[in-house]
């Protein structure tokens, strides 16, 4: 696997942040990836950047925002008055149980939903994850993966910049370890997370540009993803629709997430 030195977390964000407005990102690798990209979904609200976040593996921290929310509030270099429930009122969240569910988020509802709502940032937790259950045909799950592909470059064309995090995990299914290869053939930019001893490591992984214009990750017998099917209700939003956080989590609420 070709990888360049480390990046500081604030570096990727900042890359995330940056001109031009559309761009696919990944983050894939060890459990905090959703840490790190519900970090920078957080600083994307911090700028007054409505967010949207998909979560097909239930991982979504809901206090670890509203905790975010709470320390970062207050008044801006600009003189604007920002309180936690201003943070929390501009991002949207859904979650996908099944694959059919994650496509039909991201193909049908996702586009219209970021256009309305004028939310130039999306985060997405597992993609793929649904995708990895053996009991949705194969054929099934590669034909919904190509249309999300198609989805996700629409995004960038309208100038939304999306991030993918996900789990890196061995399958047992040699078909369906070569999904994430496939889905990372429209990324712009990827980087694998490394933890070791309590510490954590940004590596930028290449890609090949080749002819018809898709960027190409080079990967040497990777696999990735989890294998995971268990699906636990929770909260904000189920079956594809998108909700808010309630105020009470941004007061400092003991909610039930």
């Amino acid at each position: 696997m070709n990888t360049g030195p480390p990046v500081p977390y604030t570096q990727l964000v900042q890359q995330f942040k940056s001109s031009p407005p559309g761009k696919l990102y990944c983050l894939h690798g060890a459990g905090g990836v959703f840490r790190v990209s519900l970090a920078a979904a957080a600083h994307a609200l911090l700028g007054g950047m409505p967010v949207t976040l998909v979560d097909g593996t239930n991982r979504f921290d809901v206090y670890y925002l509203a905790e975010f929310a709470r320390k970062h509030a207050g008044v801006r270099a600009d003189g604007r008055r920002i309180t936690p429930v201003d943070l929390l009122d501009n991002i949207f969240v859904s979650r996908a149980f099944t694959c059919y569910q994650m496509e039909a988020v991201i193909t049908e509802r996702l586009p219209v939903f970021v256009r309305e709502r004028s939310s130039p940032v999306v985060i997405i937790f597992g993609l793929l994850d649904t995708f990895y259950d053996d009991q949705a045909p194969l054929f099934q799950v590669k034909a919904g993966l190509e249309r999300i592909l198609g989805a996700l470059r629409r995004l960038r064309e309208d100038n939304v910049a999306v991030l993918l995090a996900s789990l890196d995990v061995k399958l047992g299914s040699k078909e369906r370890n070569g999904l994430f290869p496939h889905l990372m053939t429209v990324m712009d930019r990827v980087y694998r997370l490394v933890e070791d001893a309590g510490s954590q490591r940004i590596l930028p992984e290449t890609t090949i540009h080749v002819r018809g214009g898709k960027n190409i990750h080079s990967r040497e017998n990777a696999s990735h993803g989890t294998d995971g099917t268990d699906i636990h209700d929770g909260h904000p939003a189920g079956n594809g629709k998108l909700g808010k956080i309630p105020a009470r989590l941004a007061q400092g609420g003991s909610g039930s997430a």
